[in-house]
């Protein structure tokens, strides 16, 4: 298969990702006195699920970011070049987003609204990713997860040359430690509780560029199976398989999976406050299910759109001074 294809799919497993947790944020859509869906409804508990999307990027980061690294022929004496571009990747348009997040928690506490500390403990907790670390909560719900994955990237510039040896010995050891600190440092704040899926990654990893044999691949695969299933729960279990079977397996992908899979990023950082208020000023128009409904198919859409404007802008610029790094 097609190297070119296979990362075409990986985009369009983002798209997926993107959009699992993008219903989830928007579906759950309250004022406080109103719902956007009832509970019990089918389609909001069908939507309960799209949390697990995260373990589906996760996934993604465990494969794809050791394969640019074993192309590159990554080494220690990388370390700030590989950091800097991983920060210039995520960095600005998180940035942005956060602008804009404190703006609106300021607007709403000034009308009375939320209560919300701005203060400059919190905020700059949340430049660099600590702010859960430091007992603290996230601004935007969905910040938490570029703290994972920035903590993942320190743990793989640090220690790639262990993780990407020859030997099975070397490798197993790094595996074995990796899913052991789940059961030491069980522990939401750090990278430790989240390990299984980036594990799950890794094995696609060895498995593509021919280092391992398929039972070594396995072996991995199944370990981390088993850390996700213990520690955090089937429902995360079946979307991190899904998302080894679909970069393995998955030839051909629809289009607009993979356009919704380049502007991932910026749906994943932007939903919340746009498709947020897009509900949220649509709300008082609700007059039952199917109205409902409506209204979240045009949040989903209008999210799309504005993160495709996001990404022309903001995003597509990032990228582009990651790569001059």
């Amino acid at each position: 298969m097609a190297v070119a294809t296979r990362f075409d799919n990986v985009q369009a497993l983002r798209g997926i990702a993107a959009l699992m947790v993008c219903v989830f944020h928007l579906a759950g859509h309250t004022d406080g006195v109103r719902r956007l869906l009832p509970d019990g409804d089918a389609v909001l508990q069908l939507s309960s699920y799209g949390p697990t999307g995260v373990f589906v990027f996760f996934v993604i980061s465990g494969f794809i970011i050791p394969y640019s690294m074993h192309r590159s022929n990554y080494d220690i004496g990388q370390f700030l070049i590989f950091f800097k571009k991983r920060l210039w990747r995520l960095h600005p348009p998180y940035i942005l987003t956060l602008l804009l997040t404190i703006a609106v928690v300021a607007f709403n506490n000034f009308y009375g609204k939320s209560n919300e500390d701005l203060g400059a403990i919190r905020l700059l907790s949340h430049f660099f990713y600590t702010t859960k670390i430091i007992n603290l909560e996230w601004l935007n719900p969905i910040f938490w997860t570029l703290a994972i994955e920035i903590q993942y990237y320190l743990l793989l510039a640090l220690t790639f040359s262990w993780f990407n040896g020859d030997k099975f010995w070397q490798r197993a050891t790094f595996i074995s430690i990796l899913l052991a600190s789940t059961y030491f440092l069980k522990d939401d704040r750090f990278l430790t509780f989240y390990i299984g899926p980036f594990v799950l990654g890794f094995s696609i990893f060895y498995f593509l560029i021919k280092k391992i044999n398929f039972l070594e691949a396995a072996l991995y695969a199944v370990l981390a199976s088993i850390n996700i299933l213990y520690f955090v729960g089937p429902h995360w279990l079946i979307a991190g398989t899904f998302a080894v079977f679909f970069i393995l397996y998955i030839i051909k992908t629809p289009r607009i999976l993979n356009g919704l899979g380049e502007i991932s990023y910026s749906l994943y950082l932007t939903h919340p406050l746009f498709g947020g208020l897009f509900i949220y000023l649509l709300l008082p128009y609700i007059s039952g299910p199917w109205s409902g409904y409506a209204i979240l198919t045009g949040g989903v859409v209008f999210s799309i759109f504005v993160s495709h404007l996001f990404y022309l802008l903001i995003e597509r610029r990032s990228i582009a001074w990651s790569k001059k790094t």
